[in-house]
């Protein structure tokens, strides 16, 4: 039996692999409650494998450095969404709910 622990799945690899970053330049990038407080690449590589858990700051962070929202972090697959996501972040507030009810007539999920 392994003692082993897995935490839940994320795509924080898939982002960070999409921005094209090392786990080293993205560790390098992250400022989790301040300038003074880091995470090690090794850690970020541990967290990616769900191997050790993350918190909120971590998650905040790296939605940051990785131009996402936290929420896609935890449920976006960059590789399959990416243009749509990135295009997304493009729209301004005045846009953005016409840009959602175009996606949705044009998927038949809304109304």
């Amino acid at each position: 039996m392994s003692t082993e622990r897995t935490y839940g799945k994320t795509f924080i690899r898939e982002w960070r692999e999409y921005r094209g970053l090392s786990l080293r330049r993205l560790a390098d990038r992250l400022e989790i409650n301040g300038p003074n407080e880091t995470i090690s690449h090794a850690s970020l590589g541990r967290i990616e494998t769900g191997d050790q858990p993350y918190s909120q700051p971590i998650l905040e962070a790296l939605a940051v450095a990785l131009r996402c929202s936290v929420t896609d972090l935890l449920s976006v697959d960059p590789t399959k969404e990416g243009e749509v996501v990135d295009l997304m972040w493009l729209i301004d507030d005045r846009n953005r709910d016409q840009a959602i009810r175009v996606l949705r007539a044009l998927t038949g999920t809304g109304s």
